[in-house]
């Protein structure tokens, strides 16, 4: 039984690393579910403790900063965060040292997975207008979230389920983790900046200062706005709707139609 446990801890976490499995459409929720049922099925987990083998509290916990980083993205900030970020690309080392603090510093309170996938259009958007590599940024975004999560005990549902199993309060697991998740960003910055030395060192174009359209949700796509007034999308006149024909007229204005419109439209 043990064996067999172990194997089918092995297959989940093989599956989960590859993030499906191959030849079907089954992605890691999906395989999270079937080994959960298959150690039911074989026994491995009473159907009496089925209940007490799921930690409610943390899955509730979980759900909450889920709806708080949803929320905080809605509001915009991520928007704003990416923006301000991809303005800085004068200097593209500078960009990827704050691309890697800020991304680390909000993993660190919010949902890893959320900042990254918020922020990382903009910052692609940013980057291409710039002409910059996006790469080496974007890997710095994903270290940043991983290493900057593990600062505290909400940044991930692992550290999560560490504190309640362990009964460790926030600030004594902060104080205990931040270092390592500072010495994790740093490693991170300096491990990039080496391997993407050449396309760091290459010169930023210059973009006009809205060339980062707002909630925007696409990379490099959309062509850059125009920073005159006459042209900014909240300037620009809003085209007349042609006049309808004579005819018609009474009748879109909600007029009850009368005998000679009749006549007209037989005509």
């Amino acid at each position: 039984m043990t064996y067999l446990v172990t194997s089918l801890f092995g297959l989940a976490y093989l599956g989960m690393a590859l993030g499906r499995i191959p030849g079907l459409r089954i992605d890691r929720s999906g395989i999270a579910m079937i080994v959960a049922v298959l150690l039911v099925a074989i026994g491995a987990v009473p159907v009496d403790r089925i209940a007490g083998a799921i930690h409610f509290p943390t899955l509730l916990l979980l759900a909450g900063l889920m709806v708080l980083s949803a929320r905080v993205g809605a509001s915009g900030f991520y928007d704003a965060a990416a923006t301000w970020i991809a303005s800085q690309a004068s200097r593209p080392l500078w960009l990827l040292a704050l691309t890697i603090a800020v991304g680390g510093v909000l993993s660190a309170f919010l949902v890893n997975d959320i900042v990254v996938f918020a922020m990382a259009p903009l910052l692609c958007s940013g980057l291409a207008a710039r002409h910059l590599d996006p790469r080496p940024f974007l890997f710095g975004l994903a270290a940043a979230s991983n290493a900057g999560s593990a600062a505290t005990l909400i940044g991930n549902p692992q550290n999560i389920l560490i504190g309640q199993a362990g009964g460790i309060g926030f600030w004594p697991y902060f104080a205990d983790a931040v270092i390592p998740a500072l010495v994790g960003l740093a490693v991170s910055f300096g491990c990039i900046a080496i391997v993407w030395r050449s396309s760091l060192a290459a010169p930023a174009a210059h973009a006009p200062p809205n060339a980062v359209p707002p909630r925007s949700r696409c990379c490099a796509t959309s062509a850059p706005a125009s920073s005159s007034p006459a042209t900014s999308p909240s300037s620009a006149p809003t085209p007349a709707l042609p006049e309808p024909p004579p005819e018609r007229s009474r009748l879109d204005a909600g007029a009850s139609p009368s005998v000679e419109d009749g006549i007209a439209d037989v005509r």
